[in-house]
């Protein structure tokens, strides 16, 4: 049997576990107390030295992590995955937390290193060189000077109905099907016919329809009917008066212009939007606005989206900030984490604007336009959104280092009146369990940095 460290949190949980408990333990009594979540051991009250919780546990076939059952087998601990230590739901409910944090950490890592690989081999990096400069090195060699990237920023939302059930676990005292979070951003609602929102939000529906008329902000391509005095800052589609950089043959034969324009534009101007812009011809892509007749009929999507210095009451999904529903002490630090690890990023549009060097033609030029595409439209969205989910995992890390010991801290407080000894030993138990959650908690986090740092260098260099 493991002997534990009596630091003040263990002398504490000892001496609670012990009082009132005498030095014989009946057959019936662990019984009772292998049966029974929290059960009440009634012993004769004597003094008895600590060292005796140990021989008490092994009467009633407790056991802790890396010791070995009655059946030979070792009991395994946080680091291989187990979270049920104490039997205490708030405790191995944190612990829980733990393992997510830790797995999510890693998937984050994962994924960003991918991406990273990939767009190694597309360019032909050298594997030891810093990516952002040799990235940067890549598209100098072949690109005319004056390229550029925009991107927007990654859209996160996170879910909360599997976590507002997860606090119900933790606290009886929350009712899932009653609990709100409060949301600083965008709400989502059922897309119907009438909906409507609080005097502190304003309904926002989306819509993905070809060419549709859009009235709000448009999300993807904007294609506008333009005459030979307007410019074109994405694709001319038609006549243009200065240099195009590519034609095609309409239905007659004739060239018509497919490509930019450095001049006038006759014809149609098709061009790549943010979520911000707004649209005045038909929208392909997502078109976001908020109807007269409060109708979202029809809509992929629909929200109540706070007003300025405002939240909104939610319980489905949320775009913004949030503040998780408040729960006890020991749950605090589970819920919160829970909350951000639930968080998914959607990966933006990036646009790119070059030109090829003279001398890269034939199949260069084609090999290198193969790995821009990929870069714009797969790598960079990809690594944006997984920079802005590896710091929403972060700040759940630094959750819950910082309250490693809080959970446990309430439990045993709470254990120090009428729990049995089966909890109480299993207390014991978790609190030899908290060096472990500061040291994967803080190794995950370090291997997401080291990866978070690699894919920022890439923003760095390309000014992105």
């Amino acid at each position: 049997m493991k002997r534990f460290r009596y630091g003040p949190l263990s002398a504490l949980l000892a001496a609670s576990a012990l009082g009132g408990i005498g030095t014989s333990l009946s057959v019936s009594g662990c019984g009772v107390a292998q049966a029974k979540e929290s059960p009440e051991v009634g012993l004769t009250q004597q003094a008895i030295d600590i060292g005796d919780l140990t021989n008490l546990a092994k009467q009633c076939g407790f056991v802790c992590p890396g010791d070995t059952d009655a059946e030979g087998n070792k009991v395994l601990g946080l680091v291989e995955g187990n979270a049920s230590i104490s039997g205490v739901p708030s405790v191995d409910g944190f612990f829980s937390s733990v393992l997510r944090y830790t797995d999510a950490a890693k998937g984050a890592a994962a994924g960003i290193d991918a991406e990273l690989a990939a767009i190694r081999a597309d360019f032909q990096l050298a594997g030891n060189a810093e990516i952002g400069a040799a990235l940067k090195a890549k598209l100098d060699a072949n690109l005319e000077a004056g390229y550029g990237f925009k991107a927007e920023p990654a859209q996160c939302r996170a879910d909360f109905k599997a976590e507002l059930a997860a606090a119900a676990r933790c606290d009886a005292t929350v009712d899932p099907g009653k609990a709100r979070i409060e949301c600083k951003g965008g709400c989502d609602i059922e897309a119907s016919a009438k909906v409507s929102c609080d005097a502190s939000a304003e309904l926002r529906c989306t819509f993905n329809k070809p060419d549709f008329k859009c009235m709000g902000e448009c999300t993807g391509t904007c294609n506008v009917a333009v005459n030979a005095e307007a410019g074109c800052q994405g694709t001319c589609e038609g006549t243009c008066d200065g240099t195009c950089s590519s034609y095609i043959k309409d239905a007659s034969g004739a060239a018509k212009c497919n490509g930019s324009c450095s001049g006038k534009c006759t014809g149609t101007c098709r061009a790549q939007v943010s979520a911000d812009a707004s649209c005045s011809g038909t929208c392909s892509g997502e078109c976001t606005y908020t109807p007269p007749d409060a109708n979202c009929e029809g809509a992929v999507r629909a929200q109540c989206k706070a007003k300025a210095n405002a939240s909104v009451q939610c319980n489905t999904k949320c775009d913004g900030e949030f503040e998780p529903p408040t729960v006890k002490a020991e749950c605090q630090a589970k819920v919160h984490a829970d909350a951000k690890l639930s968080v998914q990023c959607t990966p933006p549009q990036v646009s790119f604007n070059y030109k090829f060097k003279a001398n890269v033609t034939g199949e260069a030029q084609v090999r290198f336009e193969a790995a821009l595409k990929g870069l714009v439209e797969v790598r960079l969205p990809a690594l944006r959104a997984a920079i802005k989910r590896s710091g929403i995992l972060n700040s759940a890390g630094a959750d819950l280092s910082a309250a490693a010991g809080g959970a446990l801290k309430g439990a045993i407080t709470t254990a120090s009146g009428s729990a049995g000894i089966r909890v109480k030993f299993g207390l014991t138990c978790a609190l030899d369990q908290l060096d472990e959650v500061n040291k994967m908690v803080d190794g995950s986090t370090a291997n997401l940095k080291r990866s978070i740092d690699a894919a920022a260098a890439i923003n760095t260099a390309l000014k992105i």
